[in-house]
């Protein structure tokens, strides 16, 4: 007995790929973003405006004078990113609350940021 192939046996597999490729991409998108997403919440505002005690603990971890400071809106309790220099060169950040609470730390050297690798 011979299988006759029918048409729409050929579009149904020219359809399952493309749509299973699609929804891959679909789902990684998320994952890809997720460290996107948190600087797109950040907002650069006057060092001034950050409580003290935040400004106090970014000095003691980053070891150094906080240059740049940013808002990051979404997080509660509210949490700043405060940036530096270090003696080394390096751009180094520690997200941190209004009471000196140290959330998180970056280290990133200044060619990097740049693009420079």
């Amino acid at each position: 007995m011979t299988h006759i192939r029918q048409e729409g046996d050929t579009m149904k597999n020219h359809l399952i790929i493309p749509l299973a490729l699609g929804a891959a991409f679909a789902l990684s998108g998320p994952l890809l973003a997720a460290s996107k997403s948190e600087e797109a919440r950040e907002k650069t505002v006057a060092l001034s405006s950050i409580p003290q005690a935040a400004v106090n603990a970014a000095k003691q971890a980053l070891g150094a004078d906080p240059t740049e400071a940013k808002i990051i809106n979404g997080t509660s309790p509210q949490q700043y990113e405060l940036e530096a220099k270090t003696a080394g060169g390096q751009e180094a950040a520690v997200h941190v609350r209004a009471d000196g609470t140290i959330v998180k730390r970056e280290t990133e050297s200044a060619e990097h940021e740049r693009g420079e690798h």
